[in-house]
């Protein structure tokens, strides 16, 4: 992430035609403009980033002032997430089928790509990376291989999923012939679907369907099926009183998360997590102060 905001930044001094000194001005400008097109403490972020770079340029030049991120308030910490209500995915699934060329492959590849991440919390490059030997000649399972840590991880579908990814690889087989070791998710030239284009149809889904931000960010974003996922499971075991201390090891792995602490986090960085557990603790006092 640090390097794609230094490249911000360098593009944006390149297009003030700046030379010289990075000073306080600059820095301080193009970290506000980021703040209005994004969220309250995104510009405190920006400055954080920048001064190891400023730090490093002033052996070039010596006049480089390194800028104090607190200026421009103080630093938050993870942004709230967009949530999305099981009617909001459905519409999502809904418009990915309803995509053109409806007599290609197109409209089932984003549908069914689409639906994977929202039902497994699959990171989007842990679904584009699939291989056609990934998934289980059933399609009750998957394998995740060289994960966002180096690792492999399986995990088990529900029915629905597998019948859904069978019915996807029986119409791509159809229109493009097996190969071995391909990738599951294939585009218009039977190649894999790259982040770009996911990216680019996810927005065009997005705009159709008129969404507005429940969150920090700006717009609802691909990531938040991932942060989706997790919500939605943690508060059907709040909701049937199951022992989450427990699942939350289950789902740290399901994740493929590196620490449970990252696990954990959703139990406090997320509203709905927040009024479920908080009716579960008045309901704990409510049956305390009675048996006493």
């Amino acid at each position: 992430m640090h390097d794609s905001e230094l490249r911000r930044f360098a593009r944006y001094a390149d297009q003030r035609n700046h030379a010289g000194p990075l000073d306080a001005e600059l820095q301080i400008t193009w970290a506000r403009l980021h703040v209005l097109r994004t969220t309250a403490g995104t510009g405190t972020r920006r400055l954080e980033t920048l001064r190891p770079f400023v730090r490093y340029y002033r052996q070039f030049e010596p006049d480089s002032v390194e800028v104090d991120p607190c200026l421009l308030g103080p630093k938050r910490g993870r942004l709230t997430p967009h949530i999305y209500t099981t009617d909001e995915i459905d519409a999502l699934v809904r418009a990915a089928a309803r995509l053109k060329p409806s007599d290609a492959l197109r409209p089932a590849t984003y549908a069914t790509l689409l639906g994977l991440l929202a039902a497994t919390g699959m990171r989007r490059s842990e679904a584009l990376n699939l291989r056609d030997t990934d998934i289980d000649p059933d399609g009750r399972r998957l394998t995740i291989r060289l994960t966002k840590f180096r690792k492999h991880r399986q995990i088990p579908l529900h029915p629905s999923t597998a019948a859904a990814l069978l019915a996807y690889r029986r119409e791509r087989d159809q229109q493009w012939p097996l190969a071995p070791e391909r990738s599951f998710f294939v585009g218009r030239d039977g190649m894999a679907v790259n982040a770009s284009t996911l990216a680019a149809v996810f927005v065009n889904l997005r705009r159709s369907l008129g969404w507005r931000a429940r969150g920090d960010y700006a717009q609802p974003r691909l990531h938040d099926l991932r942060h989706t996922f997790a919500v939605h499971r943690l508060l059907r075991w709040h909701e049937e009183n199951l022992p989450v201390d427990q699942g939350m090891l289950w789902l740290c792995t399901y994740l493929g998360h590196a620490k449970i602490s990252d696990t954990y986090w959703y139990l406090t960085g997320v509203p709905e997590l927040m009024a479920t557990a908080g009716r579960a603790f008045e309901a704990f006092t409510r049956d305390a102060e009675q048996r006493s």
